[in-house]
């Protein structure tokens, strides 16, 4: 990625690198000598599921549920605790 200028908005935006030079890509923008912009890092996004005790290793990568909030190798458990009981006239949790 390469940080240019828009020269005619004067905005600063981080562009792929085809675009520099491109005749319609790049029309507007001007490389800013030595910066080298970076990605922003990702976000982590689980996928909400149920715990599956016996699930399966579907892709062979030696994990199951992959991607889940249960993510784990396989051959391995873990304990599914249940959601606690909450009073809603009181608003407290009851163990």
């Amino acid at each position: 990625m390469a940080l240019a200028m828009n020269v005619r908005t004067g905005k600063t935006v981080n562009v792929p690198d085809h675009y520099i030079g491109h005749e319609i890509l790049g029309k507007d923008l001007e490389v800013l000598d030595g910066a080298e912009a970076q990605a922003a890092p990702k976000k982590e996004n689980k996928k909400k599921t149920k715990y599956v005790p016996e699930a399966l290793d579907g892709d062979g990568d030696g994990l199951v549920q992959d991607g889940t909030e249960w993510e784990r190798p396989v051959g391995t458990e873990t304990e599914e605790l249940p959601a606690p009981e909450i009073d809603i006239e009181s608003n407290e949790e009851n163990n």
